[in-house]
Formats: structure tokens, sequence, C-alpha cells
């Protein structure tokens, strides 16, 4: 029986954000249109949150222990870096994702109810990399901030200019009325162009973005190694619209911060296919003739104002493998 290693094309989706390193941060808009909001937090406020998070993470990333990840990162956030441990702790294994601890922009939520949101923008960490951008959320009046994402900013994106922290930005809805189409019509069209690839109706409803590139581009590659091997490539993409969050951009749009999930499966017929060793400590099971790839990413996307002559774009992203199976 032969043996078919499945790599190249899963390591070029991986490294979705880590290529080129020009992405515009513009400056929080201090006279933004007239609103109610008021930010929920102050400046001294949010910058303990951002601190105490770094901290948490310092410490847990030197004992390579998520379990240390209780006051200031959870849900996805904790997750993840539970992931990056486990593939650090195996032999010349990566480090986790550096986190910058210098941010070049903050944005507060202007909301009085829950949850809230907090979001920051860090500098380089290298020019190999572009910046991070940091998702917070309050779920309620006694909880704390707590990360719960990140994304790498897509080489070339200018993330939209949000209001400035003494006013706040609008802590919008999916269905908010206050723009048409509303954030959660956005995404899930952004889902389908995912779902169908190049030649998609949704592809002219958003601008160009390497993330969607290069999924597209490890789709036709496994598609047809496995169609070389009389096998079959599926994939399946979905999105948590509960688990996503909105705030108000200063031209009246809306940034979005949505989880996506996606799975992925390579059967081949009588040969044995096989993971690069990096990924061996995610693997669970003994493979064969099948491989699925489990993958937990996080995408922001910035939806225009009514008056802003522009597509919706996602302006970051991060694309993660979490699991490996034989089935």
């Amino acid at each position: 029986m032969n043996r078919l290693m499945i790599t190249g094309a899963m390591a070029a989706a991986g490294a979705v954000v880590l290529t080129g390193c020009v992405a515009e941060v513009p400056a929080p808009v201090t006279s933004a249109p007239p609103m109610t909001e008021a930010a929920a937090l102050l400046e001294p406020q949010s910058t303990q949150i951002i601190d105490d998070t770094l901290a948490e993470l310092a410490a847990a990333d030197r004992a390579g222990d998520a379990d240390l990840l209780v006051d200031r990162v959870g849900g996805d956030a904790k997750i993840l870096r539970e992931i990056e441990y486990a593939l650090a702790d195996a032999e010349d294994g990566p480090d986790p994702t550096e986190i910058p601890s210098e941010m070049q922009a903050v944005y507060v939520s202007g909301a009085d109810t829950w949850p809230r949101t907090l979001v920051s923008v860090t500098e380089q960490a290298s020019e190999d990399v572009t910046p991070v951008v940091l998702l917070w959320v309050q779920d309620s009046i006694d909880a704390e901030y707590q990360l719960r994402g990140w994304a790498h900013m897509i080489p070339g994106a200018t993330l939209p200019a949000m209001p400035g922290t003494s006013s706040g930005a609008a802590q919008l809805e999916m269905s908010t009325d206050t723009l048409d189409p509303n954030p959660e019509q956005v995404l899930t069209n952004y889902v389908k162009l995912l779902r169908e690839g190049e030649g998609s109706d949704f592809e002219e409803s958003f601008a160009a973005d390497s993330y969607r590139e290069r999924l597209f581009a490890a789709r036709e590659t496994l598609t047809e190694a496995a169609e070389d091997s009389d096998g079959e490539y599926t994939e399946t993409i979905e999105t948590d619209v509960e688990g996503s969050f909105v705030m108000g951009t200063a031209d009246g749009g809306a940034l979005v911060f949505s989880p996506i999930s996606l799975t992925s499966s390579f059967t081949v017929e009588d040969a044995t296919v096989s993971i690069p060793d990096e990924d061996e400590p995610l693997l669970d099971g003994e493979l064969d003739d099948t491989v699925t790839h489990e993958y937990l990413d996080m995408v922001a996307l910035y939806i225009p104002g009514p008056d802003v002559d522009a597509l919706p774009a996602v302006v970051a992203a991060e694309h993660t493998l979490i699991n490996v199976s034989d089935s």
C-alpha cells in the first residue's frame, strides 16, 4: 500500500496571515457623528485590562499550562492557547502566537447593556507578521473582560476609523436594522462565498482578501491530489452567529468579529495518508486511508457605512488547526 503525505496545501492555508506586513490602523475619531453612547471603560481601565491579560498570558506561556488562563483569557482564545502549548511541547515545536505588548489602537464599547466588547490592535511583532487584532468580551456586569480571540491583520488591509475612547463605539446586534444588509446577512454571505469558492455569486460582493484566497488554493490542491489517488476531498464551513460581536464604526458601518469552524476530510484509495511531524501532537487515532483536519478560525469583517463607496472586507483573520483525526 502506498503512503500519501498531506502537507503543502495545509501549511499554505495555515500561514494565511503570516505574509506581508503593510496594514493600516487609523487613529480613533474623536469628533464622530452625534451618538448617545458614552464609553463603558475609561482609558486607565482598558489599559489595566490589557496589561492584566498580557501578564496572565505570559505566566501561562512560561509554564506551558492553559489551566493558568482563568481570569482574563477564556473561550476560543483559551482553546487555541492550549493547542499551541501542545504543539510547542513537541521536539522543535513552534512557539505560541506572539501577542505584542505595545498597542497602536484601543476601541471601547459605548453600550450600557451586556455583552460588551473591547478591541485593541497591537504593533507588529516583526517585519514578517502583521499587527494582531485582539477581542475581549464582558458577558455581564459581574464578569471580567476576557480575551476571547485574536486575528492578524490581512496584508494591505485597512481597519475602519472607530469612535474615540471618550464616546465609545455602539454595540450592535447581528440583526440590527441600522445597516442593510445587516451584519448577520453579510457574514452569512461571506461564509457562502467560502463554501462555494471562486466563481461564487458572492465573489463580487466582497473585497479581495488573502484569507479566502489561500483557503481556495489549498482546497484546489487537495481536491486534485485526492482525485489523482481515486479519493475525495470535502469541506464543511460554519460560523457561530450567537458567538459573534459587532461594534459600530465612525462611518456608520460595523466591525464584525466572528468565529469560523472549518472541517476538511481527505480520503484515498489503496494508500495510507500521513501528516507532517509537527501536526502529530494533534492526532486522534491511527491514520489509514482518511485524515480529517479541524480548524478554529476568527475573522474581523468590516461593513462600510451607507455613505461609503466600498465593499465589505475581511480586515483580519486567523486560521488555526486544532485537531487531526482518522475519520
